[in-house]
């Protein structure tokens, strides 16, 4: 076997990832097997170690060689131990069974005559301790701090300390003199002891809550009283004293490490205890207002000490000048050429900006600039903090903005954009009618900029605010531009990039086809031949059918040139013989419609009434999520995964109070509240064939083309592809519940080689026979497979389920 060197050398030379693979395998087996020789020297076991590690590294498999690092540790070579302990902090962990055998060589190594074998057991107790390892060891860490007066071992010990308190709350009544003594040693006292120190503290602070015992009270008084001590500290560090810590300086700060550990202690103070340090509040102030005042912010370490502070500042009921001052120091660092600070300083300004809107109103101008920078991350948050500054007097100068950057925006920025458009609908939703006509213009803008990114869940919200907008002048205006730009691209013959803004064109022309007669290239035949144009470059789309059988059957009673009537009515009966069932069932349905007389159709193709939804709570602007950025308007989710979920579904739902009425079979567009009218003709007025809203909840039905790909107790899986084409599919999965589903999950997984990106599933919630959908896009190369999990939480039982389909 060849050294080290040898073996990283021969894995990054590999050309492949089979012959990577070969490597990795054979020298792991070579590992193994030399090391089931007892005689090898402990030489070649340490080298054998070296190997491992990296290994481990490159995350593969190492625990054939756990007993191995107990082996190292008890060599009395300090060589040995060191590389003994290291392997057993990186392989093994609390849950191990194998630290059994670790307390008495930890035990043998804490009471070691060199100090550097007792820091090589503190190091590893505190990386690997369990409650069990924290109660057999304490007192040896206690003997340490008790009789040591050497600085290296008691900054590790009492570091350690913090850590067993962490796995063992019981373990604070004993540590907890501790920090007084170090603080008031003048022998022993360092710039690795006061930090060590408040660790301590720190963790005394953090896990008191976890403490059963009635002294508690005592044990925090007696630190409390601490608080002048490390105010003085802090203070000498802050206005340049301190002889002893200048060589701890680090780009132009002294001893940065040690200031932020001080604030994060007095931080914890008052968040945990603020009776406790109110005698000290004054002070404690002052001393803020001079680091946030004298730390300068030339190099990254004043920039840590700046941000810890801030940080303190807003974790209690500061005055509200020293709040502003806060802002400020944030609103500075926003303004540095360094991205790592762009980002915690807008992070930590979206935390404050409820507490002091107006302060941070100022500092917008520099945020503006944020979203526009090349870092994705840096844009993420500044157009969250765009979105948490609006407000009724600034809104329209914002969402300008807002809109210079979807305009600059491509595919890269995709997250973003849906971010973006969520946010702006539901600020939209909040604000009242006075602003239809600015809303209804912003709309049209974003629909123009990004529409090739909108999914189509999200286009009916602007067809809401078009259908809704209260000065028929201003709509007729934008209908009839959304309508003549569409023409005018259309002109080519090929599919268009933007399909919402076809969309929107297709829905306009069925329901205002009248008012823009005539206007720019709006003619009879224009809007029919468009419709045509639409319903063949779109055969596989079914939204779109579904849009343009329902504008040809509304444009039919809009015209009065018979030929293009018939026209409409033969583009809606090619429809009659479609392999989708729900086109099928509409077209027949609307070719039925299309036969009765004229005032009967007029009744029933009546334009379409207000739309009436629950608006949002204000709270429901929100920051990305995990997976996208999709937003919130009913409730959060319970778990990290439910934040796939699009709940801005829920408004298709539609108040049972003011609409009692029962609910559509199916709705695919937004005027299929029609379809299922052909047999019934009212009684007074056609006001009554909208009563059911558009907004009612969609019902899905399983297609007939899709196969079974899953059966269980509890749903049944269908699967469908949209389209395949060369390195990517568009697939969809249909569950249909047995039983009752109180809440439903699906996890997918596709093979390396392959990316899947998910639509929201339409609903969580399912009752018996009814089927919920998700879509996904998988993007790559090669067979299609999926592995499905499914979390089905019923209301008998719960169970997981993963298995493979090669579809």
């Amino acid at each position: 076997m060849g050294s080290l060197r040898t073996f990283i050398k021969d894995v990054r030379s590999a050309k492949t990832l089979a012959e990577e693979r070969s490597i990795i395998t054979k020298e792991s087996a070579k590992i193994r097997t030399k090391l089931k020789d007892d005689h090898i020297s402990l030489e070649r076991r340490r080298k054998y170690i070296h190997k491992l590690l990296y290994l481990y590294i490159l995350g593969e498999k190492t625990h054939f060689a756990q007993v191995e690092c107990i082996n190292l540790i008890a060599s009395e070579e300090f060589v040995d131990k060191r590389m003994g302990y290291l392997a057993a902090i990186l392989l093994l962990d609390e849950n191990q069974e194998l630290l059994t055998l670790l307390t008495n060589l930890l035990n043998n190594d804490l009471n070691h005559q060199s100090r550097y074998v007792v820091s090589l057991a503190m190091n590893a107790l505190g990386a690997l301790a369990s409650p069990e390892l924290a109660r057999d060891l304490y007192s040896d860490i206690k003997n340490i701090l008790d009789h040591s007066r050497d600085s290296f071992l008691l900054k590790k010990a009492l570091v350690c300390a913090a850590k067993l308190i962490s796995k063992d709350a019981s373990l604070l009544e004993i540590f907890a003199p501790y920090p007084a003594k170090m603080l008031r040693s003048k022998d022993s006292i360092s710039h690795g002891v006061l930090i060590g120190t408040n660790k301590l503290i720190q963790a005394i602070l953090i896990h008191s809550a976890q403490y059963e015992f009635d002294n508690l009270n005592d044990i925090i008084q007696s630190l409390s009283n601490l608080i002048p001590d490390l105010l003085a500290k802090l203070g000498s560090l802050t206005l340049g004293g301190g002889s002893a810590n200048s060589h701890y300086s680090a780009g132009g700060c002294l001893d940065p490490f040690l200031q932020v550990e001080l604030m994060t202690t007095l931080r914890l103070f008052l968040q945990n205890f603020p009776q406790q340090t109110e005698p000290a509040k004054n002070k404690l102030l002052d001393a803020l207002t001079q680091v946030a005042t004298y730390t300068p912010t030339s190099s990254n370490s004043n920039t840590a000490v700046l941000y810890e502070a801030v940080r303190t500042i807003f974790s209690f009921k500061a005055e509200h000048a020293l709040r502003v001052l806060g802002v400020n120091v944030l609103g500075n660092l926003v303004a540095s050429k360094d991205c790592n600070i762009k980002y915690v300083s807008l992070n930590a300004l979206l935390d404050v900006v409820s507490v002091e809107p107006q302060a941070v109103q100022r500092h917008r101008k520099f945020i503006s600039k944020c979203i526009f920078d090349p870092d994705v991350s840096i844009k993420k948050r500044a157009l969250e903090m765009t979105f948490a500054l609006l407000n009724p007097t600034n809104m329209k100068e914002l969402v300008a903005e807002i809109l210079a950057f979807l305009e600059k925006s491509g595919e890269n920025d995709k997250p973003l954009i849906l971010y973006c458009v969520d946010q702006l609908i539901l600020v939209f939703d909040m604000l009242d009618a006075s602003e239809d006509k600015w809303k209804l213009d912003v709309i049209v803008k974003v629909l123009k900029y990004v529409g090739q990114f909108i999914p189509v869940e999200k286009i009916t919200d602007a067809l809401i605010m078009i259908n809704n907008t209260s000065d028929l002048d201003h709509k007729k205006d934008v209908v009839a531009d959304i309508v003549n730009v569409a023409l005018e691209n259309d002109s080519s013959g090929q599919p268009d990039e933007n399909l919402a803004w076809r969309m929107v064109s297709i829905w306009c022309i069925g329901e205002y086809g009248d008012l823009i007669l005539g206007i720019g290239k709006s003619s009879e035949e224009s809007l029919t031949n468009y419709l045509y144009e639409s319903d063949s470059l779109h055969r596989d789309n079914t939204t779109v059918i579904h849009y343009v059988l329902m504008a040809a059957l509304k444009l039919s009673i809009k015209i009065q040139t018979p030929m293009l009537i018939e026209r409409l009515r033969q583009l809606i009966k090619s429809h009659t013989q479609n392999v989708n069932l729900m086109i099928q069932i509409k077209a027949v349905q609307y070719d039925i419609i299309f036969n009765q007389p004229t005032a009967v159709k007029a009744a029933l193709l009546e334009p379409m009434p207000i739309f009436h939804k629950k608006l949002p709570d204000a709270s429901a602007v929100k920051s990305f999520t995990s997976r996208a950025p999709q937003t919130t308007a009913k409730k959060p989710a319970k778990k990290e995964d439910d934040l796939l979920i699009d709940l801005l579904g829920d408004l298709s739902t539609p108040d049972s109070s003011s609409n009692p009425q029962q609910p559509v079979k199916t709705s695919n567009d937004l005027l299929s509240g029609l379809s299922d009218l052909s047999s019934q003709v009212p009684q007074n007025n056609g006001n009554n064939v909208h009563s059911t809203p558009i907004l009612t909840k969609t019902i899905i039905n399983v297609p007939n083309d899709a196969i079974s790909i899953h059966s269980s107790e509890f749903v049944e899986v269908f699967s469908k592809f949209g389209s395949v084409s060369s390195g990517l599919a568009e697939l969809s999965l249909f569950l249909r519940a047995k039983k009752n589903i109180n809440s439903l999950q699906i996890l997918v997984a596709v093979p390396k080689s392959q990316v899947a990106e998910f639509g929201p599933l339409s609903s969580h919630k399912l009752a018996s026979n009814e089927v919920a959908k998700q879509s996904l896009k998988i993007l790559g190369g090669g067979k299609v497979k999926l592995r499905v999990k499914l979390n089905i939480d019923s209301n008998e039982d719960q169970f997981d389920h993963k298995y493979d389909v090669t579809i």
